[in-house]
């Protein structure tokens, strides 16, 4: 019995406990566990039947054999999915403002919220709040732009914030 034969021999009678061994080290059953569980196997088998000339094997060496190779797939494959993982969480923080879609609705919903409190308000109050948050201008900066008193600037600026906070707590 040559060598492809025992391992042929091997695989028809040890493949569903393998497929069990594997399986319950990817630690999770569902089907595309199963696939990989299966794939993995099959690597293995594929492995050992393609150097078959090159690698003598024996029905004593086979088993051993069989099972380091598993446990090396098996180690590649976690260490290839927690670099996966640190690649995605290093990724989100990467993202550019305009493909994260949340902040943007909460931006843009945010907005609307503080116009709609701004329209109650008498129009130089609405004008200083947006210019300290759409331009982030400060008080005393305010103040020479629109030639006012800073004192007066900053009233206005505290009424246009409790508006808008009255309004935003509300919604």
């Amino acid at each position: 019995m040559d060598s492809r034969d025992i391992i042929t021999q091997y695989y028809c009678e040890h493949r569903d406990g393998l497929l069990r061994y594997v399986s319950s080290r990817l630690g999770v059953t569902g089907c595309s566990w199963a696939v990989q569980a299966e794939d993995m196997v099959h690597d293995v088998f594929l492995r050992l039947l393609t150097d078959a000339d090159r690698r003598p094997v024996t029905t004593a060496t086979l088993h051993s054999l069989v099972f380091t190779m598993l446990r090396h797939l098996l180690a590649d494959h976690f260490r290839h999915w927690r670099c996966r993982q640190e690649y995605a969480r290093l990724m989100r923080g990467f993202l550019p403002d305009e493909q994260r879609t949340e902040p943007i609705v909460f931006a843009h919903d945010m907005v609307r919220r503080m116009e709609l409190g701004l329209k109650h308000l008498p129009q130089p109050c609405a004008e200083i709040y947006r210019l300290h948050i759409y331009d982030g201008m400060k008080t005393a900066d305010i103040s020479r732009r629109l030639n006012m008193d800073y004192k007066a600037v900053e009233y206005r600026l505290g009424q246009a914030r409790r508006e808008v906070r009255r309004l935003l707590r509300c919604s």
